[in-house]
């Protein structure tokens, strides 16, 4: 079978977890004898980069060229099927069963929770009243109130494009099952064949790291992003706690639109013991931390927590999105705090850190659950859902 894969941002698996999961889903059905194919819109410069053909406006826009363009690829590649990585985008315009045939079966990927970012949406709104000029503070004020407008109309723009993509691809693949229920109750319909929940891969290898050689390191790892990261909520947990752990420091590492902002405030806050990585490899970090700290306003499934808990680094997350708890069993292999409380998870961080026996118990904790997955089975839905007619 000749498959399509795309994606906005070329396909590179150090980029992210959406892009991570798709290189392995990908890897997968190449070794099980299909000819995986690579699309994107933006160029990514890298050698790990998947050897890609580009829309030819730079975009997901459903224009006339761009359709035109994957139709006649389709057609000079003899494409069977179309796995859309990008559905979460105006991409689902593209894809779909209004510009291609049927004969060509079209899977539509949601790597995101359906509905985490709207639920959350005024904590993703960066409008200060305070600690800017007038002039701002009166601009904001009026973004403010047009909020709930906003956030409406976010709902409303997101179901219609929802509903496209269900009517126009043969599957609709999200993460879990509590994700297919959010989908289902958006779109208002009946519990659907059409909506299958799978969990993304994570072929993380449990290493046999000793506890007692980490340091007293905390790290956050991601997209340096404020509407969906938040990563300022780490900043400000760091520095409730900085001054009783002087013996721990913290790593950022990531990049991302908001890292101007997160280093101009740790600055300003005068943070101690703190340094931003960029985006670089995080395995000596996972390696040498203790802790992983994630603040997101909304998630999927983050691919960070299962690579953390792997190397034996307990995770401490915000309970800020629907599978928070997928792999996290509270006090057992890692910490769930009460949404955007930067206060409580400060406490809990402190105490954690604090204990090491408690916190050594958990780290081996960790690990064991991540040896416990079935990666493998999960990789296997996509042979089936590949060869589903």
């Amino acid at each position: 079978m000749n498959i399509l894969i795309y994606f906005g941002p070329q396909l590179n698996p150090q980029r992210g977890g959406t892009e991570r999961a798709a290189c392995m889903i990908a890897d997968y059905l190449s070794s099980i004898g299909h000819t995986v194919n690579y699309m994107a819109s933006i160029p990514v410069e890298d050698k790990l980069s998947r050897k890609s053909v580009f829309l030819p406006d730079g975009n997901d826009a459903p224009t006339t060229d761009n359709i035109a363009f994957v139709i006649n690829y389709i057609k000079e590649n003899k494409i069977d099927m179309i796995l859309n990585e990008g559905a979460s985008t105006e991409a689902v315009y593209i894809f779909s069963h209004e510009h291609i045939p049927a004969t060509v079966k079209i899977i539509s990927h949601l790597h995101f929770s359906v509905v985490d970012d709207i639920k959350n949406f005024y904590h993703t709104l960066n409008y200060p009243l305070k600690g800017v000029p007038l002039a701002q503070v009166c601009i904001n004020v009026l973004k403010w109130i047009k909020a709930p407008y906003n956030k409406w109309n976010a709902l409303h723009n997101k179901r219609q494009r929802y509903h496209y993509m269900y009517e126009n691809s043969d599957t609709v693949a999200v993460l879990t099952e509590k994700q297919k229920v959010s989908m289902e109750r958006l779109l208002r319909i009946n519990p659907s064949k059409k909506i299958v929940a799978v969990q993304n891969p994570n072929r993380v290898n449990v290493l046999e790291t000793d506890f007692c050689k980490k340091e007293n390191l905390i790290i956050f790892v991601g997209r340096l992003d404020y509407s969906s990261k938040r990563v300022d909520r780490v900043l400000t947990v760091w520095s409730l706690i900085q001054n009783e752990l002087k013996d721990w420091r913290m790593v950022i590492v990531g990049s991302g639109d908001d890292e101007p902002r997160l280093k101009k405030k740790s600055q300003d806050w005068a943070l101690q013991r703190i340094e931003f990585v960029g985006q670089t490899d995080s395995a000596p970090y996972y390696s040498s931390a203790r802790i992983l700290l994630l603040t997101s306003n909304y998630e999927g499934t983050p691919m960070v927590i299962t690579e953390a808990m792997a190397v034996g680094v307990v995770p401490i997350v915000m309970n800020t999105f629907k599978d928070a708890d997928l792999n996290i069993k509270n006090g057992y292999n890692g910490l769930l705090t009460p949404p955007f409380d930067t206060k409580e998870m400060a406490k809990q961080v402190l105490q954690l850190a604090k204990d090491k026996f408690n916190l050594q118990k958990m780290s081996g904790n960790a690990k064991q659950t991540v040896k416990c997955m079935d990666n493998n089975n999960r990789l296997k839905i996509w042979s089936e859902l590949t060869n589903d007619n």
